[in-house]
């Protein structure tokens, strides 16, 4: 994305390997002044047994290195600097009452809205409440902020220029192309009626909520969503959005929540109820219908009959390797739960393997709980991160683990040092401002941490300079993305109650790197389910395309291959949703390249 040759995709022609000449002193104008060679030493007899033996073992240990590469790992090296005022970000406009519901609140995506080929960034945040000060009294900014990049990691406040000043209580967004004009949409959760932006071109956003019919009820309080293709039948991506809780309609979200704060338990307001998801299937010319029976996504909580309370977030992940995205969906106060497509417009919810599952290099992201999915051998190490991310159950063991922060808020999984394998950044955040009425010893407040796998347990990073990104925060979204152009992942987290905090990394390790940016040609424009295969001398490196979500935050869809210590890349092969197997070669590395399908 930071090189000219990430705008396109490039052309190269391979020619034949020709040997170069070599010199035969035969032919020379000085042969016959050359003496002639010594006479033929004599061969040991052992070396026609041992050399074959010793060519056979180094082959057979470069195969086995290439198979089963070791498991042990160095410590990644976590430098970040906090650059938030000097990217333009220190102003950007936040919102949220000191008590829940809008504790939750305050979202982040990553997107591209103009097509310069730099990731521009999208929070949503709150309001007052109307009960609490008339809105003409108000000196706010809106709910909503777009920040442009320039593709060095500044940014500009465009909020008022494409017509997103607006008032709501916001949760999160998902950004995706629902019209197929090439241009990225917005859809925004709430508290309250849910709202979709088109984008129109020029920098501009109109609202179409109504037109589309994707408001939702405005006695619902949203949380996640994400734009997937349920099948390829219906033009357009569709939509899955997930529902926190709902107030009775007669009572009111004042007086609801004026019950759930007398009665109210952690994490869990009474006075509200749970709800399944709703899914929109696109139509096409801007509209969506309702799929009944939320075309399957429906948890079911055995112990209440009621679905399972609370769910945050819904992140695609192809599961099962076959370019269909399934959905895992995490909740506030349950384990997560894992829905696979069935290709034609329905999930079905897997239910929790026995065991976990160890699959040579794959191992490093076995989570160390009992909940972990049955899934085909092509899932990925990134949907195996996920699931360790999103589940409560902990070890007994003070080893930390991805398991370990699913009550916590704010988890991205990313290659942060560039070196092949995928670390997860945690903002630590918390739920409640009284956390520590309910838990001693912990503040609303937390320090971020890396967590690395070292080949047997996960790994505290320790940062390697002290600075502001090590000072406590209140992390709500947090995603990833490459702002500055140089290959590895920035983070970027939205906060409760505060601003933003941008991390550039400045890890120093100088690591090779290849991004791949895929442009669909026979569906989708996102190339959603496309399986990336980057083969090294040393390994092949595989990511699927999906829409990369989190709780309340969506980084960027560019795949990033930290390369470690492989300087080459043989080839790159892309398995394409249509079924088209697409090989690109020679590949250069340190750049960005964008592939279309052919």
């Amino acid at each position: 994305m930071g090189c000219a040759e990430g705008k396109n995709a490039r052309q190269w022609v391979s020619t034949p390997f020709r040997p170069p000449p070599v010199n035969d002193a035969t032919n020379s104008p000085h042969a016959l002044r050359t003496a002639a060679p010594p006479a033929r030493a004599a061969v040991p007899p052992l070396v026609p047994v041992v050399l074959p033996l010793v060519v056979v073992a180094i082959a057979l240990s470069i195969l086995f290195a290439r198979l089963f590469p070791g498991a042990s790992r160095i410590a990644p090296q976590v430098r970040f600097t906090d650059i938030t005022e000097q990217a333009g970000l220190a102003f950007a406009p936040w919102r949220a009452a000191s008590e829940s519901p809008t504790t939750l609140g305050n979202g982040v995506a990553v997107l591209d809205f103009d097509n310069d080929g730099a990731p521009d960034l999208f929070f949503v945040s709150g309001t007052a409440w109307p009960w609490e000060e008339a809105l003409a009294k108000q000196a706010s900014r809106g709910s909503l902020a777009l920040f442009r990049n320039d593709g060095s990691g500044r940014f500009t406040d465009v909020t008022a220029i494409a017509g997103l000043n607006v008032e709501l209580q916001g949760m999160s967004a998902a950004a995706g192309d629902f019209d197929g004009d090439g241009l990225t949409d917005l859809y925004v959760t709430c508290i309250g009626t849910n709202h979709l932006f088109r984008n129109r071109g020029g920098g501009r956003f109109e609202d179409v909520t109504e037109q589309a019919g994707v408001g939702g009820e405005d006695n619902t309080w949203s949380t996640g969503a994400a734009w997937v293709d349920l099948d390829s039948a219906t033009p357009g991506l569709d939509l899955v959005v997930a529902h926190y809780a709902r107030w009775p309609q007669e009572v009111g979200l004042s007086q609801a929540l004026l019950i759930a704060d007398v009665g109210r338990s952690y994490g869990a307001p009474t006075g509200f109820v749970s709800v399944f998801p709703t899914v929109y299937r696109n139509l096409g010319g801007g509209r969506f219908e309702i799929v009944t029976d939320s075309a399957g996504i429906r948890d079911i909580d055995s112990a209440t009959g009621l679905p399972v309370a609370y769910p945050l977030a819904i992140v695609p992940v192809d599961a099962n390797g076959d370019a269909h995205l399934d959905l895992l969906i995490s909740y506030h106060t349950s384990d997560a739960s894992l829905f696979v497509s069935d290709g034609r417009g329905s999930f079905q919810k897997t239910a929790p393997s026995g065991g976990i599952r160890q699959e040579g290099a794959s191992a490093g992201f076995a989570s160390a709980s009992a909940a972990t999915f049955a899934s085909g051998d092509d899932s990925d190490d990134r949907f195996r991160a996920l699931v360790a991310s999103a589940t409560t159950s902990a070890p007994e063991s003070d080893t930390p683990s991805p398991a370990k922060l699913a009550n916590k808020f704010g988890v991205v999984v990313a290659d942060i040092d560039l070196g092949g394998h995928w670390e997860v950044f945690s903002g630590q955040g918390r739920a409640e401002r009284s956390v520590n009425k309910f838990d001693s010893g912990r503040e609303f407040a937390a320090t971020p941490e890396v967590l690395w796998h070292d080949g047997d347990a996960w790994q505290s990073a320790s940062p390697t300079d002290e600075g502001a990104w090590t000072q406590p925060l209140v992390a709500r979204g947090v995603a990833a993305a490459d702002f500055d152009a140089d290959g590895d992942a920035d983070i970027i987290a939205t906060q409760s109650d505060g601003p933003p905090r941008l991390l550039r990394n400045d890890q120093r390790l100088g690591q090779p790197w290849l991004r791949v940016q895929l442009v669909e040609t026979r569906g989708t424009r996102g190339a959603d389910g496309a399986r990336v295969e980057v083969h090294t001398p040393r390994r092949v490196m595989t990511q699927t395309v999906a829409p990369v979500m989190g709780l309340f935050a969506q980084s960027e869809s560019t795949l990033t291959f930290g390369l470690g210590d492989d300087a080459r890349v043989r080839r790159i092969v892309v398995h394409w949703p249509s079924g088209r197997r697409q090989e690109i070669r020679p590949v250069p590395i340190n750049t960005t390249i964008a592939i279309a399908e052919e």
